[in-house]
């Protein structure tokens, strides 16, 4: 059963501000793009909550890549089957180590 997917504030800011910079320094396809392969992303997470490997810092919380650009946190509550988006940044601007 899919899990049920929240978004944060911070990951709405997060994904908009990645929009915001596409749309003024690409082309609406790149846009398009984006919002498709992360909604692609989210779906495929929803069924395989697991799929990045969990902080070592923080215990629930887990990130990884969404694409080569783009780094996502999320926390997944197994007891309640929620999964909720801290987090969506360009990879760029702070590599994960």
């Amino acid at each position: 059963m899919a899990c049920i997917i929240l978004w944060s504030k911070r990951a709405e800011k997060g994904f908009n501000a990645i929009i915001e910079y596409l749309s003024a320094e690409w082309t609406e396809k790149e846009v398009r793009v984006f919002v498709k392969e992360t909604m692609q992303f989210i779906r495929l997470l929803a069924k395989k909550p697991h799929l990045h490997t969990p902080t070592r810092t923080h215990p629930g919380l887990y990130r990884g890549p969404v694409n080569k650009l783009t780094i996502l946190t999320y926390r997944f509550d197994e007891l309640k089957n929620i999964i909720t988006l801290i987090n969506i940044r360009d990879a760029r601007r702070k590599p994960l180590k």
